[in-house]
């Protein structure tokens, strides 16, 4: 029976009717009537939850022992028509066969996926045998942490609940803007986000459309976080908030006279509609759904899902909201190219009770599981979670182009012009005796038009810790990776010669650099780089890539690439300190934001800025630095948090200064007659004024400091002087 037609058959009113005859055919025993069952479910609400688990519960916002007690007269229901027709009921493991059938029957999905079949694929059945291993991997880790956590700690666990919680946290553990903004504003003269690729977009905390500034508010007095646009013509002015989101807002985008605001979340697997208000098949199912599902021992479950909220802000006074998209998993990354929209979201895989309980291992996209023939399996997968890839067409937003999902942990992501580059970190084996290094699995998707296909998978050696690490150049692939590598042996019991773990010595590190070509196979490399030390940044551009190691001091590599075959190394530059940011700035030149260092010990001491000559890619010059009293900066870690234009010459970032008293501090700076100007410094201090987050933007002559509490300042760029505000 078709999905729909089992809906409409299990109607509310249906479902009643059928209680109805049963009750009157069937005596109904005094342990199935509803108060019965209402007390019998608070009771094992309570024995199963434990005193920490239900502190935890009754902190949701969507209380969980509310819908158990809710739905406590559906069960009742439940159990009556069980009891009627009893003699045909099959308890095998516990599990009536009508409930089976009936739970099953909705999960269903169809098995074709509409717009076709995909060349690669996989079924239900072949994801539940790959992950199996792993889910009984997990218990076992998980059985062995709570077993050392009890005797360390002297208590109890109660020896339940912790293998999905467990696979969660683990996998759990985070032209730039387009023509319409120009449109918008008539001017191209404004701040934008910095991103790894001119013609790719890229989502962030704030927006500029040349008029309009746009950001994520935090509010203190409801704990909830909205969406800010601020009018900048004729001083600056509130034209709207958008407060309709429950969780988080990661990141929005703002495309011709459309705002893409990015939440995620997490939900627990049950219902919580009321009997008496909601669908009562909802209802029953959910009940189902808890009773049966996977995981922990007292059955509670929380599931990350990410929405893509849609609004038409033509006019920025009155957002409307156009449509919402729902994913299953965490948001990771996202991309605007070409006038589509490319979402990732890492979703976990959970071991069901029942092998047909698709909701919780099969990712969902708009509450619809995925096709199986959409899901691409690896040989050899060595994970119980996916990445999945959905695309939306931003000229008409009101459903997916295209979905895609593809078993691995990946987390870091390049997106060319051509390609999606997706990697994913696969660290030594220690259960596995010899010679290994950690390498990172890379695979490559083509994408046009918003539909999205494998082309190819590969892998090299080490890990990119690096954003920029990766950059695509005439159908070549160049990454730099940190090599870890060591000899891991087996330790035998010394008097019965078991095999008690093992061991890893003569460990390594090193760096390397690899061109791999479409089918992403090694086309040229150089290891063995900079022994003992680590990549702290890279950049590449056109046939010539940059890198900096650092271990007490700065060598900036510089790499002839002209040769995909023959990459070669042209100089090595060793100066204190280190760069943790690279920028091409103006012809010849490379900006680096790093820290300042001892050269004797590698002890940090205060931010440096360096500007390197590399007009000769063999004889890299530092022609300017300048060292900043401050001990952090986010913009060391997150390139979008570094305002910077080029062609305008300002850069600048929010920073801190822990020494004595606390500081922090807007910088911006400019560079000229071959050293660095200080443009303006704002004083960010006063926590009871600026947020923990400051971002900077410009819209010609004007220089905008915008705070994650809603507070803006606008200053005049020609002499920093403070103009007006926006107060929170």
């Amino acid at each position: 029976m078709e999905k729909q037609e089992l809906k409409k058959q299990w109607t509310e009113e249906a479902i009643r009717e059928y209680v109805k005859q049963a009750a009157e055919s069937e005596p109904i025993p005094d342990k199935l009537q509803p108060e019965q069952m209402e007390a019998w479910l608070k009771q094992a609400l309570d024995e199963r939850g434990g005193a920490s688990m239900k502190e935890k519960k009754e902190n949701k916002k969507k209380s969980y022992r509310r819908w158990w007690c809710a739905t406590a007269s559906v069960a009742a229901c439940l159990a009556a028509v069980l009891f009627a027709a009893g003699r045909s009921v099959d308890w095998e493991q516990g599990v009536p066969k009508e409930l089976k059938e009936m739970e099953l029957a909705v999960e269903q999905p169809q098995e074709k996926a509409a717009g076709g079949e995909a060349e690669e694929g996989t079924s239900y059945q072949e994801l539940y045998d790959a992950f199996s291993d792993i889910w009984k991997e997990q218990e076992k880790m998980t059985a062995y942490t709570e077993e050392r956590a009890m005797d360390s700690a002297g208590v109890d666990t109660g020896g339940e609940g912790g293998a999905e919680l467990f696979a969660e946290s683990a996998a759990e553990d985070a032209a730039a803007e387009s023509g319409s903004s120009q449109e918008s504003s008539g001017s191209t003269d404004y701040g934008k986000t910095n991103q790894q690729e001119a013609e790719v977009e890229e989502a962030d905390i704030i927006k500029n459309d040349g008029r309009y500034l746009y950001q994520v508010v935090f509010e203190d007095r409801t704990g909830k976080q909205t969406v800010q646009i601020a009018d900048t013509k004729g001083g600056l002015k509130e034209a709207s908030r958008i407060e309709a989101f429950d969780h988080d807002v990661q990141q929005i985008y703002v495309w011709k006279d459309s705002l893409v605001v990015v939440e995620s979340g997490w939900v627990s697997d049950t219902q919580e509609e009321d009997p008496e208000s909601g669908n009562l098949l909802d209802n029953v199912k959910g009940l189902v759904d808890e009773i049966f599902s996977s995981g922990s021992g007292d059955g509670y479950r929380e599931t990350a899902y990410s929405k893509i909220h849609i609004y038409n802000i033509k006019d920025r006074k009155n957002p409307e909201l156009y449509h919402t998209f729902t994913l299953k998993g965490s948001y990771r990354d996202s991309r605007i190219s070409d006038g589509y929209l490319y979402f990732f979201t890492a979703c976990n895989a959970f071991r069901p009770r029942l092998e047909k309980d698709y909701q919780a291992y099969i990712p969902e996209i708009d509450g619809e599981p995925l096709a199986p023939e959409k899901i691409y399996l690896p040989e050899d997968a060595e994970t119980a979670s996916y990445l999945v890839m959905a695309s939306i067409n931003m000229e008409q937003p009101d459903q997916f182009t295209d979905t895609t999902a593809i078993v691995t942990a990946a987390d870091r992501f390049y997106v060319s012009q051509n390609s999606i580059y997706v990697t994913d970190n696969v660290y030594v084996d220690y259960g596995t005796e010899g010679e290994q290094s950690d390498r990172t699995r890379i695979f490559r998707f083509s994408y046009q038009d918003g539909r999205m296909r494998k082309e190819a998978e590969g892998a090299v050696k080490g890990t990119l810790r690096d954003d920029m690490a990766m950059n695509e150049y005439k159908g070549y692939l160049r990454m730099v990776t940190t090599v870890e590598s060591q000899n891991v042996q087996v330790v035998k019991d010394d008097i019965t010669g078991e095999v008690i773990g093992n061991d890893g010595i003569d460990f390594e590190t090193s760096n390397s650099l690899y061109v791999l070509d479409e089918d992403l196979k090694t086309a040229g490399k150089i290891e063995n780089l900079a022994k003992d030390e680590l990549i702290y940044s890279a950049r590449f551009m056109g046939d010539a890539g940059y890198f900096v190691t650092f271990r007490q001091t700065d060598p900036l590599f510089s790499v002839d690439l002209s040769n995909p075959q023959k990459p070669k190394i042209l100089g090595e530059l060793k100066i204190s300190g280190f760069s943790e940011y690279l920028h091409f700035y103006g012809e010849n030149l490379l900006l680096g934001i790093g820290m300042e260092a001892d050269e004797e010990t590698g002890a940090t001491d205060g931010m440096k800025l360096s500007m390197f000559d590399i007009s000769d890619p063999s004889d890299v010059k530092e022609q300017s630095k300048l060292i900043l009293p401050y001990d952090y900066a986010m913009a060391l870690y997150d390139y979008k948090s570094v305002f910077i234009d080029t062609d305008k010459n300002l850069f600048g970032f929010y920073a801190e200064d822990y020494e004595e008293d606390y500081r922090s501090e807007y910088a911006l700076f400019t560079y000229a007659d071959g050293a660095f100007q200080e443009k303006m410094k704002i004083d960010c201090s006063d926590s009871k004024v600026y947020s923990d987050r400051v971002r900077g933007t410009y819209i010609g002559e004007r220089f905008y400091l915008l705070c994650s509490n809603g507070r803006i300042e606008e200053y005049s760029l020609a002499d920093g002087s403070k103009i007006g505000e926006l107060e929170k």
